[in-house]
């Protein structure tokens, strides 16, 4: 089992798309199997410092177009934040997804029948996660993602240091269409696929014979722990909210666009958020309704059969006469009561491993890069006080 149980230590986040290039660039560390600081940090660099010096090189840094170079906050929040958090992103959301695999070993949920079938599932995570192919295809859909953007009209848009002539790239374009830009979708596009390989995963596991109770204190069967994982997303959550609202914020200092008319891409953020980060966990529910039905049943038989002796044997007290310390002094009651208690958490059992905190610890982030864009059309008291009428 030792062999089967290596993948643990480099599962889902350590190895993927572009790692074995990095690796051999040292800009991951080989040992720990995490990104570094120093890979989010030449990422960043290799994407915005040739921007900076090919636009100055032909007068587009602070001048020279509708929007200058680093007047786009765009292009500033892209590069200089989304690059390198999107790296950093590894590490807390690598640790978590170990977490979570061990659990399933550590809190007994894997039958031992089942754990050679579990060791093998981490070692098909792997084969997926380093697929050569894999890695081809999304650095071809990152290009065939530039191209489409720039296609779809962005070069028409007005004069800016990528373009200052419309429709014809500058130097500075030509690095932001060839390298930077695919460097941004590419590393959007390898946390997807990720994302992918955590489902299959989560996929593979909910077909085996898990250990749940429905009676379980965490309300969801003993799966509770899954919706922990969330709480690192938000961190990737954060730095797409980052791109949207320099976007959002470049076209309405520049182009006049009303931020009201924007409101549907900020829902459309948090939704297709959801869907990638926590609908992976709804795998689980069609497994944690039929335990949910089973248990009221079991656990509603044991509750009418308990509940009839305690009738028979205690209500019929005054027509024998028995003692009132008889009474006093029985454990029955308290049974009586912890069995009400044990049906009430099958009853409240949840179908979906996920709690509103887990939910809020993923949105909340997508939501703090929009308030500056919020303080522009409302004051800052008004925000406030709306936020704690929603919390309190």
């Amino acid at each position: 089992m030792s062999n089967r149980e290596e993948p643990l230590e480099s599962l889902f986040t350590e190895g993927g798309p572009g790692a074995a290039i990095l690796r051999r660039l040292r800009l991951l560390n080989p040992e720990l199997g995490v990104a570094s600081d120093r890979a989010a940090i030449v990422l960043a660099t290799l994407c915005w410092v040739p921007l900076l010096i090919l636009s100055a090189a032909q007068g587009l840094v602070l001048g020279g177009a509708k929007i200058p170079f680093l007047k786009d906050i765009a292009a500033q929040t892209r590069f200089l934040l989304a690059v390198p958090m999107l790296m950093l992103a590894e590490i807390p959301v690598g640790f978590r997804l170990r977490e979570m695999v061990k659990h399933f070993l550590n809190a007994g949920l894997i039958r031992d029948s089942e754990r050679e079938r579990f060791g093998e599932i981490l070692v098909d995570s792997v084969r997926i996660r380093d697929s050569r192919i894999a890695e081809l295809v999304v650095v071809s859909l990152a290009y065939i993602m530039t191209y489409l953007n720039f296609t779809g009209g962005q070069l028409q848009q007005g004069s800016t240091w990528y373009s200052p002539d419309t429709g014809r790239l500058s130097l500075a374009g030509y690095w932001y269409v060839l390298v930077a830009l695919p460097v941004f979708q590419f590393l959007i596009l390898r946390w997807i696929y990720r994302m992918l390989n955590w489902t299959l995963f989560l996929i593979k596991v909910s077909r085996l014979d898990l250990r749940l109770s429905a009676a379980h204190p965490d309300s969801a069967g003993g799966l509770g722990f899954l919706g922990k994982s969330l709480i690192p997303f938000g961190t990737i959550t954060f730095a797409l909210s980052t791109v949207v609202s320099g976007a959002i914020a470049s076209r309405v200092i520049f182009a006049g666009a009303k931020l009201e008319s924007f409101a549907i891409v900020y829902v459309a953020l948090l939704v297709i958020s959801l869907i990638i980060f926590a609908g992976p966990l709804l795998i689980f529910t069609p497994r944690l309704f039929r335990l949910k039905y089973q248990g009221m049943l079991k656990y509603g038989v044991l509750a009418e059969r308990y509940t009839q002796l305690f009738e028979q044997k205690w209500t019929s007290l005054g027509e024998h006469g028995a003692a009132e310390e008889s009474v006093l002094g029985t454990s029955d009651i308290q049974s009586l009561a912890d069995m009400g208690n044990s049906f009430d958490l099958v009853r409240k059992m949840r179908v979906f491993p996920l709690e509103p905190s887990d939910f809020v610890a993923l949105a909340l982030p997508a939501i703090i890069p929009a308030l500056p864009l919020l303080a522009t059309v409302m004051p800052v008291g008004d925000i406030v006080k709306d936020l704690l009428k929603l919390i309190v």
